[in-house]
């Protein structure tokens, strides 16, 4: 199945790159002069070189276009072959309670694909249940590319084979939703919210943290906190699995082992928040701290509270592999390089820079959505999905 997807995007991006051999005519220049305009296919040609992978050549297509889109789609399923429980990070199926599942032969059950998105859909209709006035929010999308991946001969530069290709945006925005079964690649976000939250949740409704841990919540309840998430070995809590660079088919996504809590208030309580908040076997503090990714049904790509030029997301892509390569990064994060991938699909839905030059995630969560979730936005007219 990774061969049949990366044969079909791969003649998606054969056609596209065909355009510019299209026969063309020579305008006369004084005819020339009444217009102005852009260039609509670019090409764009780039090498680079890894001292452990080796040799590499890129093709880039640029489209100039902006786009506004709404897409349905009932199930977006890339990358269907076999892996196994920790074979290059592969993560493990695991039930509510985080116990392993197992197939009939008495192996640990892994998805069958590296991205399972059932109801997939970008973009949302509000008023979705009054069609005289449901108003269409599109997912608005600018300089998308397709780019093809090279890996060339040690020993002949001029012998290179296919090695993988991406379907990428300059820019985008807008509501992502879906049913998250199987991930594989960067899904990065960040949790948000008052430690009064996390009390409740741990000392009065769950009961799950220790007298010291609720003590700290007490007097800590006005302050606010945060912590990267990203996705998680649902077993473990872990965010990598066995060294891979990257976990595939997750289903979990929350704070990972290792890590904690971070405040940007002042005074003792907030200065002991880092050291005394370090997560461990899914739980912080006596929260819990891995969540299913099905919780979070949309998720807004950019900034919410801004307009595109200014709230636009950057470095988002969908990549499908034969072998390991090393993508440009494309996030406009200072310093970023390149985001490494492994044989099969990857999406990279990750850090970015915005307009200012500030890093921003993607998924934003208070403490509150984190532990109940995120409902869907609604994707058609007279329902929230399904079309």
């Amino acid at each position: 199945m990774v061969k049949k997807a990366f044969i079909s995007i791969f003649a998606l991006g054969a056609m596209v790159a065909s355009l510019s051999s299209v026969a063309l005519e020579a305008i006369p220049d004084d005819e020339l002069n009444h217009y102005t305009g852009q260039a609509f296919i670019t090409v764009d040609a780039a090498s680079y070189s890894d001292a452990t992978l080796g040799n590499y050549e890129f093709t880039r297509v640029n489209l100039g276009l902006d786009i506004e889109t709404l897409v349905n789609v009932d199930e977006l399923r890339v990358g269907e072959f076999d892996r196994s429980y920790a074979t290059d990070g592969t993560a493990p199926i695991v039930d509510d309670n985080r116990n392993f599942v197992y197939n009939s032969d008495g192996t640990i059950a892994v998805h069958d694909a590296d991205l399972i998105i059932q109801n997939f859909a970008l973009g949302r209709v509000d008023n979705y249940n009054d069609p005289a006035n449901a108003e269409i929010v599109p997912f608005k999308i600018k300089d998308p590319y397709i780019e093809l991946a090279y890996k060339t001969d040690p020993g002949d530069p001029n012998i290179r084979r296919v090695a993988g290709v991406r379907i990428g945006f300059g820019r985008a925005q807008g509501d992502l939703s879906g049913d998250l079964i199987s991930l594989t690649g960067n899904l990065e976000g960040e949790i948000r919210g008052p430690t009064s939250i996390a009390y409740d949740a741990a000392c009065v409704n769950g009961n799950t943290a220790n007298a010291i841990e609720c003590l700290l919540l007490a007097v800590a309840s006005g302050t606010e906190i945060y912590a990267e998430v990203k996705l998680l070995d649902g077993k473990t809590g872990d965010a990598t699995l066995n060294g891979a660079p990257y976990l595939k088919r997750a289903s979990w996504i929350g704070v990972p082992t290792g890590t904690n809590f971070e405040s940007d208030d002042t005074g003792l309580v907030a200065g002991l928040i880092p050291g005394l908040t370090t997560a461990s076997d899914c739980s912080v503090l006596g929260v819990t701290g891995c969540f299913r990714t099905t919780n979070y049904q949309s998720i807004y790509v950019g900034d919410p509270t801004k307009n595109f030029e200014n709230g636009s997301a950057s470095g988002a892509f969908i990549s499908l592999q034969l072998e390991p390569v090393p993508w440009e990064d494309l996030s406009g994060i200072a310093g970023a390089s390149r985001v490494y991938t492994e044989k099969g699909a990857f999406l990279n839905i990750a850090k970015y820079a915005d307009s200012n030059g500030q890093q921003r995630y993607p998924l934003y969560l208070d403490l509150y959505n984190a532990l109940t979730g995120e409902p869907r936005v609604a994707t058609c007219i007279g329902r929230t999905k399904g079309c």
